[in-house]
């Protein structure tokens, strides 16, 4: 795989050397320097998109989001009245949207299940009950806080231990979810769509600009696609975040 892809950087920087020789007079298009970008892209961040995908950290991001959770249920409820208790709390209501999304996203961490199985439909709305429960836990901990701490806990643990067994529909027994209201996905998919649609404007937008201002300063040719391709990187990566750019290498053919 990640020879393939160097061969193609390879090829592309090719390219890039034989139309920029005076002797074969032609100069860079927009769309060469948009192919060039493309394979550049492939290059670099396809084989890191694919190590963070199959990684133990990617396959098991449920458990470690439930892991810290725990963790921080337990700080809280240890915690001292006042500002370290306060400080705790918000730990807590962090570590709970960590859990959270990865649960809308389980059926992608498990690698298990084909982006167009039936099965999709019913982990999703699973998920999405599953989230609403451990709202309704979190919500308890302005009424009594430390049994809702030790509530919350429990039942992030049975979320986690049920995801390592396989049981992505069934992360929580019905019991739990009979008062869980589902948490719409909808406002999460749309601000993650945002976030990705902004990551490629800045992307482009870096990548025209650095092409643009890199010969007016002197910079080699050589360095000009790797630099245009780094600052398209650097520019998506300050806006959306890496894990974001690294999603985007979706879209691209395999």
């Amino acid at each position: 795989m990640s020879r393939l892809h160097w061969t193609w950087g390879m090829r592309a920087m090719a390219h890039y050397r034989w139309m920029g020789k005076a002797g074969n007079g032609a100069a860079l298009s927009l769309l060469d320097w948009t192919l060039v970008l493309v394979i550049m892209s492939g290059v670099i961040l396809w084989p890191v998109y694919w190590a963070t995908r199959w990684s133990s950290t990617a396959r098991f991001q449920l458990v470690l989001a439930v892991i810290d959770a725990v963790l921080a249920d337990g700080k809280a409820c240890t915690a001292p009245r006042g500002w370290r208790r306060s400080r705790a709390l918000r730990q807590v209501d962090e570590s709970c949207r960590r859990v959270e999304k990865c649960l809308f996203k389980v059926h992608s961490i498990a690698g298990s299940v084909p982006r167009r199985s039936s099965r999709l439909g019913l982990i999703k709305r699973h998920a999405a009950l599953v989230a609403g429960a451990q709202r309704a836990a979190l919500h308890k901990l302005d009424i009594d806080p430390e049994p809702a701490l030790a509530e919350l806990a429990r039942l992030q643990l049975v979320i986690g231990e049920n995801h390592l067994r396989g049981r992505q529909a069934a992360l929580l027994p019905a019991e739990l979810l009979l008062d869980a209201r589902p948490v719409s996905r909808l406002r999460n998919t749309w601000r993650e769509s945002a976030h990705m649609a902004m990551a490629i404007l800045v992307a482009m937008a870096a990548a025209a600009g650095a092409a643009h201002l890199l010969p007016s300063i002197g910079v080699p040719e050589d360095l000009r696609p790797w630099l245009t391709l780094g600052a398209a990187v650097l520019a998506a990566t300050l806006v959306a975040g890496w894990g974001r750019v690294t999603r985007i290498l979706e879209l691209l053919p395999a």
